[in-house]
């Protein structure tokens, strides 16, 4: 699974988190304005399977640019603040209201788990 982390500067505890999760891939990007890499010129990495929001540290076009192309591609979306124990159940949460056909869910190596668990 490969995930793109939108806001914060220090996300090692939460990149910990999600490879205990899975994840394989972390993208983060600050999402600071620079002169380079201006949200228009920034599109969301093909292979990003979730999005990431650190809400407390994107501004509102920010966050409503990388919204509305998440949600054009079809890829979920996790708010929440840079705190561990937020992000953890805020990932929780929406990876739970994926079909079990989703290509996040087959990658994952308890999918069996769940699977069996939901008949």
């Amino acid at each position: 699974m490969s995930v793109l982390i939108l806001g914060g500067d220090k996300i090692s505890p939460l990149e910990t988190m999600l490879r205990d999760f899975g994840v394989e891939r972390i993208i983060h990007w600050t999402a600071r304005n620079q002169k380079r890499g201006r949200k228009q010129d920034k599109p969301i990495p093909v292979d990003v399977n979730v999005v990431v929001m650190l809400t407390n540290f994107l501004n509102h076009n920010a966050m409503k640019h990388y919204r509305a192309e998440a949600k054009s591609k079809d890829i979920p979306i996790v708010y929440s603040t840079r705190n561990v124990e937020c992000l953890k159940q805020e990932f929780i949460s929406v990876l739970n209201k994926l079909d079990r056909e989703s290509e996040i869910c087959k990658e994952c190596e308890h999918y069996l788990t769940c699977y069996e668990r939901s008949k």
